[in-house]
């Protein structure tokens, strides 16, 4: 596991956020690639060997700030077929607007990986050692895509979500559940939501 030196930017920040575990797991990611409990268990690829399961980070938004694009990152991870599933504050596009520990609406989509990349830039992608159980995978996704959850850049946020697909991290969702006219209930409406403490989970500095 990667360890900063004394005094650098990173372990100031890391320092910072040590006591608050969900914060920490997302800057760890974000700066090392590694996973506190699971060490590190990523590799970089390039993009001609995309496959599901890769987790992708885009620039935050496509401004002239260098510093912004250096820090702030948006995951999303691959599903096959070119697209990708992403999950990101509901109306809040660019890192301006969410650096606020304020909880808004949250977002979760899949979406063309060429209409992202045209949107957001060139990605870094990275796999998990040894792959992923592809059955596994593709059961949470169809979960996700039927979920939803508030956003907050500190405790649920984008790298978390993209880890619980992989499932390194939890994600504090509430599973959409809507009344038919039978009266039987099935996915894709609105829900009572919980406490995040207390909402279902998916088995995941960022947007």
């Amino acid at each position: 596991m990667d360890r900063a030196c004394p005094g650098t930017a990173r372990s100031r920040w890391e320092g910072r956020v040590s006591g608050n575990t969900r914060e920490y797991v997302a800057l760890k990611f974000l700066f090392t690639k590694s996973i506190p409990g699971h060490g590190d268990i990523f590799e970089e690829v390039s993009e001609s060997e995309l496959q599901p399961g890769d987790i992708l980070l885009f620039p935050m938004d496509r401004s002239n700030d260098i510093i912004s694009r250096i820090l702030f990152k948006h995951a999303a991870i691959y599903c096959g077929d070119g697209e990708v599933i992403h999950f990101q504050g509901a109306g809040t596009p660019n890192s301006s607007a969410l650096i606020s520990s304020q909880t808004t609406p949250g977002l979760i989509s899949k979406q063309g990986y060429t209409a992202l990349k045209n949107d957001r830039g060139n990605c870094q992608i990275y796999r998990k050692k040894g792959g992923v159980d592809l059955r596994a995978f593709r059961s949470k996704l169809k979960k996700a895509m039927n979920s939803e959850a508030e956003y907050s850049l500190y405790k649920n946020n984008c790298i978390h979500f993209a880890l619980s697909l992989l499932g390194l991290e939890k994600f504090y969702s509430q599973l959409v559940q809507i009344q038919d006219e039978g009266g039987s209930s099935r996915s894709g409406g609105a829900a009572n939501r919980c406490p995040p403490s207390r909402a279902g989970q998916g088995s995941s500095h960022t947007a």
